[in-house]
């Protein structure tokens, strides 16, 4: 497909919108205050994001060159990424293993993006900011990861009524 430096900002920024999105939904449905809070702090990080995105869309907007033939092999998992995290939202119980591994992989398929995005930049400083975007991604990562492998390593704590308590006094809120 042929995309403009333009559009390919708008794939950028649409990926953090949505993102976005997400994590505030996940965080409306889940029980847990720390890991509602765990899911708005990425939120407002996606958020940050997209306005990164925005302020390199304006600088870098009024030079723009002509679209460029370009294959994304990321945007179909990224795709089938948005799906999953939509039907898993609708779901009326929510399951948090299945949330926090969807999630994940939309870190890192979102990571890829804009890795892939950064081949397509037009100029050194936008290649360095979308690396510096698919860093974040992998940051994010490894925030869930983390607490996904705190609740598979000690489930009973976890579903247990003593885990917000517990939390808190290990100070393990990110």
């Amino acid at each position: 497909m042929n995309v403009s430096d333009r559009e390919v900002f708008e794939i950028a920024l649409n990926s953090e919108i949505k993102a976005k999105e997400a994590y505030e939904k996940m965080a409306s449905l889940t029980r847990s205050e720390i890991i509602r809070n765990e899911l708005l702090f990425l939120a407002k990080q996606e958020d940050e994001h997209r306005l990164i995105i925005e302020r390199m869309m304006k600088k870098f907007g009024s030079g723009e060159r002509k679209p460029v033939q370009i294959e994304l092999k990321s945007i179909s998992e990224f795709k089938v990424i948005a799906e999953k995290m939509k039907e898993i939202i609708e779901k009326p119980d929510l399951n948090l293993d299945e949330v926090y591994e969807i999630a994940m992989n939309a870190e890192k398929t979102s990571e890829a993006l804009y890795r892939e995005l950064a081949g397509y930049a037009a100029n050194e400083e936008t290649k360095l900011l979308l690396n510096m975007l698919a860093d974040m991604e992998v940051a994010h990562y490894n925030i869930l990861k983390r607490q996904y492998d705190y609740m598979m390593q000690y489930p009973d704590v976890y579903k247990g009524e003593f885990y917000e308590q517990l939390m808190k006094d290990i100070n393990f809120n990110f």
